[in-house]
């Protein structure tokens, strides 16, 4: 099961960064990152976040569209995800947290 999605959060128009990132613990090779902006114009901004996982992942080998029968606790399902809502700090900068570059404090030791 996919972990759910914050329901402040309904659609892309109101996704709080600007680079929308997607991850499957599943496959380690489906991850990528998005601009909103793109996502926004090509989707629709109104689009629900479950329909733009749904679309983004439409080749992922474990939807449940693809295993209607196989509906056990042994057959993976897809679990791609947006990693950056599950984040815990509450207000969020404009860049996701795993991309933010390492910075300089002055004054530090010499």
């Amino acid at each position: 099961m996919r972990p759910p999605i914050r329901p402040d959060v309904p659609c892309l128009a109101a996704y709080p960064y600007v680079i929308v990132r997607v991850a499957c613990p599943h496959c380690p090779n489906r991850t990528g990152s998005y601009r909103l902006a793109r996502l926004a114009a090509r989707l629709g901004p109104e689009t629900p976040l479950e329909e733009v996982l749904r679309r983004i992942a439409f080749d992922c080998p474990w939807l449940d569209e693809r295993h209607p029968r196989a509906k056990s606790q042994y057959v993976p399902k897809c679990k791609a995800h947006f990693p950056d809502l599950h984040a815990l700090s509450p207000q969020p900068p404009d860049v996701p947290p795993g991309l933010m570059k390492l910075r300089v404090v002055q004054g530090g030791k010499a």
